[in-house]
């Protein structure tokens, strides 16, 4: 069960970051809510590689707040996103 929430914040996060990478619109308070999602999802499991990607995507997040926007790390993080759904359907 808690897996499918895992799973279903993710998406919100892959949500959250095409929002910001694709518009214009502010996402502020959704990219601050992914960033904390993220950073307490990478904090208490830490150790773990998929942990230190989550953490690594936090700190892109919080990058994105001041404008960086760059197209293959949105690319790879789509990946890496698809990469645990997969992960967690066949498991």
């Amino acid at each position: 069960m808690i897996l499918w929430i895992f799973i279903i914040l993710d998406a919100l996060v892959l949500t959250t970051i095409t929002l910001t990478q694709f518009t214009s619109a502010s996402t502020f308070p959704l990219l601050l809510s992914s960033i904390t999602y993220l950073g307490a999802k990478g904090f208490l499991f830490f150790g773990e590689p998929m942990s230190t990607i989550d953490l690594f995507i936090a700190v892109y997040l919080i990058l994105m707040i001041f404008g960086v926007k760059i197209i293959f790390a949105y690319y790879l993080m789509l990946g890496w996103f698809l990469y645990k759904l997969l992960f967690t359907l066949l498991s």
